[in-house]
This record gives C-alpha cells, sequence and structure tokens, in this order.
C-alpha cells in the first residue's frame, strides 16, 4: 500500500512517525520541507507537491491548519485532484469548517474516490504515543476498510456517521476543551487566592465532580510555567470560529461558546497567535497578580 502525507506539522509530524513505526511506507509533503526531516530519516520519500503525492498513493492523508489549505491543497494548481487515481481513499484529520466538507464530499462522484473526514482529539502528546481519539464521518464501507490504518494511529475510532457528523464531533468536543481552560483557570486562581496549597488545589480538583480531562492534562503546564505550547492561541481561535459558524448555521445559542471566544480572542491580542494555548490562564494570574507555579508539584496524581 502506498500512502501519502500531506501536512507534517505539530499533529501530523507524531501520525506519520506511528504510520512508518507500524511498516507503512509513506511519501510526505508539507510546505514547510524542514517540518519532515525527522519523516525523512525514519525513510519517508519527499514529493515536492500534492500532486505528485496522489499520483501513486493508495492512501492519502491530510493533516493541514484549516479549510483554507485543504481546499489549496484538493483544488489548487499541482492539487491533490489533478491527478488522484479513482479508487483512493482520502483521509482528512484536519479541523475545518462545516462549510466546505460538501465541495469535498462532491469529490467523491466527481473523481471516484472515497473521503474520509476524520478529525482527531487527545493532543499532540498523545499523537506521539499512537492514542488519538478519531471521529469518522463518511461511508461504513470506507470506515472499515481503513480501520486497520488508523488503529496504528488511535486508541478509539469512532463512526458518527455522515461527513459532517464527524466535524460537528470534533468541534463541539473543542468547545467543551476551551470551555473547561478558561473555567480551570479561574479555578485555579479562586483556589490559589483562598490559601489553598498548589498540590492539594490540584488533588481537590481531581477528586472531585469537577474534574475533567483538561485538568488532568493541562493542570502541570500551568503549574510549570509552560502552559501547553503544543497547541497554540491562534489554533484556539480559529477553531472557537469554526464552532460559533456551526451553531448560528444550527440555530443553537451558545453562550458560554461565545463568551469562551471572546476570552481567547483577547488573549490573542495580547499575547500572539503563537502563544501557548492556556495563555488565557497566563492572563488571569497576571492581572490578579497569583503565583501558580511557585512550589508546585506537578507529579502525577492517582484518580481512581
Amino acid at each position: 500500500m502506498n500512502i501519502g502525507f500531506i501536512g507534517t506539522g505539530s499533529m501530523g509530524n507524531p501520525v506519520a512517525q506511528n504510520l512508518i513505526s507500524a511498516g507503512h511506507d509513506l511519501a510526505v509533503n508539507d510546505v514547510r520541507p524542514e517540518a519532515a526531516a525527522n519523516l525523512l530519516a525514519l525513510g519517508a520519500d519527499w514529493r515536492p507537491t500534492a500532486a505528485a503525492i496522489a499520483v501513486d498513493a493508495d492512501v492519502v492523508f491530510l493533516s493541514l491548519p484549516s479549510q483554507v489549505e485543504v481546499e489549496q491543497v484538493c483544488f489548487g494548481a499541482d492539487g491533490l485532484l489533478s491527478s488522484i487515481r479513482a479508487g483512493t481513499y482520502v483521509i482528512d484529520l484536519t479541523t475545518q469548517s462545516v462549510s466546505c466538507l460538501p465541495r469535498l464530499a462532491a469529490t467523491e462522484e466527481s473523481h471516484g474516490i472515497h473521503y474520509l473526514v476524520a478529525p482527531v482529539s487527545q493532543g499532540v502528546d498523545n499523537a506521539k504515543i499512537g492514542k488519538l481519539s478519531i471521529f469518522i464521518g463518511g461511508s461504513r464501507a470506507d470506515y472499515d476498510h481503513c480501520l486497520p490504518l488508523l488503529d496504528s494511529i488511535a486508541s478509539t475510532i469512532i463512526h458518527t456517521g455522515e461527513h459532517t457528523s464527524a466535524m460537528a464531533a470534533k468541534l463541539l468536543t473543542n468547545m467543551l476543551w476551551f470551555i473547561n481552560a478558561v473555567a480551570i483557570g479561574e479555578a485555579l486562581v479562586l483556589g490559589a487566592k483562598s490559601g489553598i496549597e498548589l498540590s492539594v488545589l490540584r488533588q481537590v480538583i481531581l477528586h472531585s465532580c469537577g474534574t475533567s480531562w483538561v485538568a488532568e492534562h493541562d493542570i502541570p503546564s500551568v503549574y510549570d510555567g509552560s502552559f501547553d505550547p503544543s497547541f497554540t492561541t491562534r489554533l484556539c481561535t480559529k477553531d472557537l470560529r469554526l464552532i460559533s459558524e456551526l451553531a448560528r448555521q444550527l440555530n443553537v445559542p451558545i453562550e458560554l461558546g461565545a463568551a469562551t471566544e471572546q476570552i481567547f480572542r483577547r488573549t490573542e491580542n495580547l499575547y500572539g497567535p503563537d502563544s501557548p494555548e492556556l495563555s488565557v490562564i497566563k492572563h488571569l494570574q497576571e492581572i490578579t497578580s497569583t503565583d501558580l507555579q511557585s512550589g508546585a508539584s506537578t507529579t502525577p496524581v492517582v484518580t481512581d
């Protein structure tokens, strides 16, 4: 099986690496050739364009920042669809606008390919160890065909139904993620201001009905002052815009989602688009003169 992989940045890179580790041969492409250097060292083949990736691929993975790059890669000059063969599977890991999916899904008929919407969750650190969650939108037959391949990069793979359902699943889970990030920051500052020692405060949150994946995953990166640089504020605000778009399309009011979007937009303006995801907590820490690092422990806490 010939596998093409387009987009070897922060999320795509560990996914591609796991495919290589599973014994697959990869041809790779990225707008930044240096982003694929480690993959080439592992035996991947560099291709200069998306068209060159598609020419002999049985499966093509896309892992791109947004729908802008997906449309350029698929429909642009030297794009994927200019040379793709009928019967090729395209597995699109990108988090993107639901408004773009009908055009992409239409390529199944126009080009005779199999297109799967496959956004991922659980973060870059879990991508590195092959424990992503993937939400799959597309035909059940295509899902079943690709499942053995996806098993090498994910521990949880859920078929949600048609194409749009998978992207909606990713967006609503990201909404919960970002709302939780803001809430965790407020809880940490309130707890610290109340005189709770930071290591105790972490245990209190993790051993309560207020705990979450965000609490378990993100408190250590607050306490060590890194604020999780694996995901940028720019990506947070991009996803929050997509969430708002989906809510408007479905006529669903999302007051917490809207407030969270404004908080992240403010943070992006303050710290820049490449600032770490949890800079929303850094900002709250700074304006309240609260120290969430000194004396804090990031030792794992057992919660069961």
